[in-house]
């Protein structure tokens, strides 16, 4: 029985070495690479609605001091502005964001193509989906499309999810949970089948 243990861990072992060595995951990490990005997306959008907002009431209330427009309508064109302002803020927030985040999935996109050319990497891991009892569908499709080749009709975040998704089974998974028939069809993917 203890060396059916050793075994198991050494298996295991092989298999995180050989997926440590297949993924570089700080390139993959997309969500922890845009995390500096988003504050200044943020303040873009804050920017463009104040601006436009001070822009407004600077015209209303010129237009109020001028007796061109009665205080209640001033009033009232205060708080009016708030809406299409809010709503522009949010829109150049969002464009910015995008703006910033480009080249980050640019870089990502790279990766991927780099590690998915040929016959595809990430789908040989697949048995590892076995060792969770629930049935992870997105993951099953980023594994499929690897299988196919058709990896550029992906999302970066799905892609990305599911090698994060792999790496926890892989770290959180005890040796004595982690079976050696899911361990040799990694290794039986990869051509390096443990006798």
């Amino acid at each position: 029985m203890a060396v059916k243990q050793k075994n198991k861990k050494t298996i295991k072992k092989e298999v995180v070495r050989l997926y440590n060595r297949s993924f570089d995951l700080e390139k993959l990490n997309y969500k922890k690479r845009s995390i500096p990005l988003k504050p200044k997306s943020a303040l873009v959008g804050l920017g463009v609605a104040t601006t436009l907002y001070i822009i407004g009431f600077m015209l209303s209330y010129s237009a109020m001091q001028n007796n061109m427009l009665p205080l209640e309508a001033f009033a009232k064109l205060v708080w009016i502005m708030m809406i299409p302002t809010t709503i522009l803020g949010v829109f150049a927030w969002q464009i910015a964001k995008n703006r910033m985040e480009y080249p980050v999935r640019q870089d990502v996109r790279e990766y991927m193509n780099k590690l998915e050319e040929g016959k595809g990497l990430l789908w040989k891991f697949e048995p590892l989906l076995d060792i969770v009892p629930v049935e992870d569908f997105k993951a099953k499709k980023v594994l499929a499309k690897s299988r196919e080749g058709k990896i550029d009709k992906l999302d970066i975040e799905d892609y990305t999810e599911t090698v994060e998704k792999l790496n926890q089974l892989l770290v959180d998974t005890e040796a004595r949970r982690f079976s050696t028939v899911i361990a040799e069809g990694v290794l039986d993917n990869f051509g390096k089948l443990v006798d």
